[in-house]
């Protein structure tokens, strides 16, 4: 599903991944541990397509499900509105059924969102159009615990790849773990 063969990414002088390669099978989830400016953010900031590799082959899904730590969104839109960006954008079609976490947030402007109610929409539009990959960075953060259990619930039997602090959920969807430190990949 995801295969990364001697990445190597550098901003300016600064080397932040190393040769790095990593294999996702399908149904399979992985979960990477380290420091923050460990480098976990851009590994899946490749992965998803937002940034290039300097060098190294990058294999991944046509189509992808990606919730970034910060989520960027126009504060100016409805929640539904924006909805019906990402799900033209993914030529899919949202229902109700879909949405059911955020369906109280519609008809809100993201601007007026907390914390966890714009990670609830970011996670929403990443699981829009039922993508084969999912790549989280951070998605616990600022989640509340009957959002946190769906996602939990959510990551069961899911190719996805997540970059997380929180030890507790990749006990809890039995993840295969792997460590960044210094921009390279190692076991735990």
């Amino acid at each position: 599903m995801v295969s990364l063969q001697n990445v190597t990414k550098r901003f300016g002088t600064r080397t932040v991944l190393r040769r790095t390669s990593l294999e996702v099978g399908d149904g399979e989830c992985v979960v990477l541990l380290g420091e923050n400016g460990s480098g976990k953010s851009t590994l899946l900031q490749i992965v998803a397509g937002v940034l290039e590799a300097d060098s190294g082959v990058v294999r991944t899904p046509r189509t992808l499900g990606y919730a970034p730590e910060k989520p960027d969104m126009p504060e100016h839109l409805f929640v539904r509105e924006w909805l019906d960006v990402i799900a033209s954008l993914k030529r899919a079609r949202w229902t109700e059924a879909d949405v059911a976490s955020i369906h109280p947030f519609l008809g809100v402007k993201i601007g007026a969102l907390s914390l966890g109610q714009r990670q609830r929409v970011s996670l929403t539009t990443a699981l829009l159009g039922a993508p084969p990959l999912l790549v989280l960075d951070e998605p616990t953060n600022a989640l509340e615990v009957p959002s946190r259990s769906a996602l939990v619930a959510r990551l069961g039997g899911a190719t996805a790849l997540l970059a997380t602090h929180d030890r507790e959920l990749v006990d809890e969807i039995g993840a295969r773990v792997l460590v960044m430190k210094g921009g390279a990949l190692g076991e735990p």
